[in-house]
């Protein structure tokens, strides 16, 4: 069940005595002078103060274009005699504020500018006044107290509209802040992730590349990286065609990804060829990853519809050096993997550093103190 406006905004019966004391209003004034608004001014001439309500904001632009979106002026001459008809009477019960707050909130929905709101208001201040019975404008107390009632009433009413109105504002405020952050997400995402083979995609795998780099040299931690390239690919794509193609790249950069770690990051390079980060990890135990990989991908044929496609992969590994950069070492393991190539294909090769395996695995502050030493 939905919940009503007056629960929402809190307006229990304190609030309520509240809000009518805010406004200038007591019930026991109210009751009587509610009863002459509406059969004095009110009901005596509704007909002609819709009629001049509307043909003054008839030659406002934006209320025409309002209007012309979400509605005609019948229906709202309908709304606003209903409206009418219930102003300034049992103005202290939960039915009168749960009304009036749901007219903000409606007025919201369809673009009313807070300013036209104003206006509007103003303006039926000003056609009631002019309603007043001649016997009422004869006599000043009478007068006094009713165009201060009117002004108070009217008051009330604006104060909740406004209330809805200020707070589905904020709503809708904060769902267009969230739909934006929603496609900026999905954004972040498509810009990270290869569409065809859902690994990372080149640029966002360089980034984490460069960023683990820095961190391994700054705290002395491994980090390897291997560079992989399906064989014979372009045999693929000649032979079965760029569609059967795809869904075999798809299917290996599955297989590459199912032994992957939390911190390992398995990127599509570009092509047939992948990129692997392998964050915290030695030499050696890189050798052993691109050795599961290539067997995991070479293992068993991909099968695309009723076409059976062999597929085999060379890898080429490397460990980071204290003086490397992100192409200084994605060349060296790039290298690696054409000497696998070169090799007969099917096989990992190792792009070795300049310096020994004992000197890599030496921490990075001890390889700092060893290099000021000499």
């Amino acid at each position: 069940m939905k919940q009503s406006l007056r629960v929402r905004f809190g307006f229990d019966p304190e609030a309520i005595v509240e809000r009518l004391q805010l406004t200038g209003l007591s019930t026991a004034d109210s009751v009587q002078l509610g009863n002459d608004l509406q059969h004095q001014i009110v009901r005596p001439n509704i007909v002609e103060i819709i009629d001049s309500f509307y043909n003054t904001l008839g030659c406002n632009p934006q209320f025409v274009e309002i209007v012309q979106q979400h509605s005609d002026f019948d229906k709202l001459k309908k709304a606003q005699r209903h409206y009418l008809l219930s102003l300034g009477e049992s103005i202290n019960t939960p039915q009168y504020f749960e009304e009036r707050l749901r007219i903000g909130a409606a007025h919201q929905r369809v673009g009313v500018s807070l300013g036209l709101y104003h206006c509007a208001y103003r303006l039926l201040q000003s056609i009631l006044i002019d309603n007043l019975p001649k016997s009422t404008k004869s006599n000043p107390l009478a007068f006094q107290s009713m165009v201060q009632f009117i002004i108070k009433i009217t008051a009330l009413d604006m104060s909740l509209a406004i209330e809805t109105y200020y707070a589905d504002k904020v709503v809708t405020l904060q769902d267009s802040i969230d739909s934006m952050r929603g496609e900026g997400e999905l954004l972040r995402n498509s810009l990270r992730t290869d569409s065809l083979t859902n690994l990372c995609s080149r640029d966002f795998s360089i980034e984490v590349l460069k960023a683990a780099l820095a961190s391994s040299q700054e705290e002395g931690r491994p980090l390897s990286v291997v560079m992989a390239d399906l064989d014979r690919f372009k045999d693929v794509n000649d032979k079965y065609g760029h569609v059967i193609g795809d869904q075999v790249l798809a299917a290996v950069a599955a297989r590459i990804s199912c032994d992957a770690r939390d911190t390992d990051t398995m990127g599509r390079y570009g092509g047939d060829e992948f990129l692997i980060i392998l964050d915290n990890t030695g030499l050696a135990d890189a050798r052993q990853v691109a050795e599961r990989i290539r067997e995991e991908v070479g293992s068993n044929p991909v099968h695309v519809d009723d076409v059976t496609v062999p597929v085999t992969i060379s890898l080429g590994a490397t460990e980071s050096c204290d003086n490397d950069d992100r192409k200084s070492l994605t060349r060296r393991a790039d290298r690696a993997l054409y000497a696998a190539k070169d090799a007969g294909r099917n096989r990992v090769e190792i792009g070795d550093a300049e310096r020994s395996p004992q000197e890599r695995r030496k921490p990075h502050a001890e390889r700092q103190a060893t290099a000021k030493r000499a």
